[in-house]
């Protein structure tokens, strides 16, 4: 589901009401993926994609909630963060194109509307690839604490949320040579996110290009380098590893408005860490 492997494992003393849990915890996910997937054209995401720019589309909740968050992100990074960014994915091939076009504009053309309906300003293309797995990862959480489970992880493909009093080790891949670990942190009550270039397959004018693009720009990272963002839930450290991508050591003050704190990895150079003191996320390198 959304794109990768989903893995939940809950703590608890029985069997039977954890894997009753686990199964439950699978569900909101699994909606996420439905309702929020650019790659299914029947998702809420196509249907904006497709019909926005000329009526309103109603979506759901989880749907909304969603964008207004991204729309957050976006005002608080002067648009760094930007979810619009589709149509250079799209025209990259790191997106599915379905006949649609590449779109323009910016995060500023999505209105959302009281009556729970989105319209866009102009013909665009909106995805959620930068945000919508740590919201599915935060609701899995829900589900699982709703079901009495006192401990657990939630991992989406490196978007891992891990609860509960016991801390977990969680290692990370090294950007020049993604089998091997450059390392790990340790969680309690915490999330993290990871994006990076190390598998980035598309070129441009001879060079390999990423999909963490600058929203202002349009451009996309080149250099060999991963950031990990750890933060209270897994959605914020999700968006928050684009900024990072973008800003480096700038985004410090934006880190901290979110309490949260990062790791930048980059080839022939050891780890850069900002860091929060006030944050539960220590390291182990």
């Amino acid at each position: 589901m959304l794109g990768t492997f989903v893995q939940i494992q809950a703590f608890g003393s029985n069997a039977d009401e954890l894997e009753d849990a686990v199964e439950a915890a699978f569900l909101p996910i699994a909606q996420v993926h439905q309702l929020m997937s650019f790659h299914d054209p029947e998702s809420e995401v196509s249907r904006m994609n497709r019909d926005a720019s000329h009526k309103g589309v109603s979506v759901h909740p989880w749907t909304w909630r969603v964008l207004k968050s991204a729309q957050e992100f976006s005002r608080n990074t002067d648009g760094i963060f930007d979810i619009t960014m589709a149509g250079q994915l799209v025209k990259w091939n790191y997106l599915p194109r379905y006949g649609a076009r590449y779109g323009g504009g910016s995060w500023r053309d999505i209105i959302l509307e009281a009556t729970g309906r989105v319209r866009f300003r102009r013909p665009l293309l909106i995805d959620f690839g930068g945000i919508a797995k740590g919201f599915a990862v935060d609701r899995a959480v829900e589900v699982l604490k709703r079901n009495r489970v006192t401990g657990g992880i939630v991992n989406g493909g490196g978007d891992l949320r891990v609860f509960g009093s016991a801390s977990q080790l969680v290692h990370l891949r090294h950007p020049a040579e993604p089998k091997r670990a450059a390392g790990g942190v340790r969680l309690r009550e915490r999330a993290i996110a990871t994006s990076g270039v190390y598998f980035a397959r598309t070129k441009n004018r001879g060079r390999y290009v990423s999909p963490m693009l600058d929203g202002r720009t349009g451009r996309a990272a080149c250099d060999l380098i991963s950031v990990t963002v750890g933060a209270a839930n897994c959605m914020t450290a999700d968006a928050l590893t684009k900024v990072v991508f973008a800003l480096r050591e700038q985004a410090a003050p934006l880190l901290a408005r979110y309490s949260a704190d990062a790791l930048l990895l980059e080839q022939g150079g050891g780890p850069s860490w900002m860091f929060d003191p006030t944050c539960e996320t220590s390291r182990e390198t």
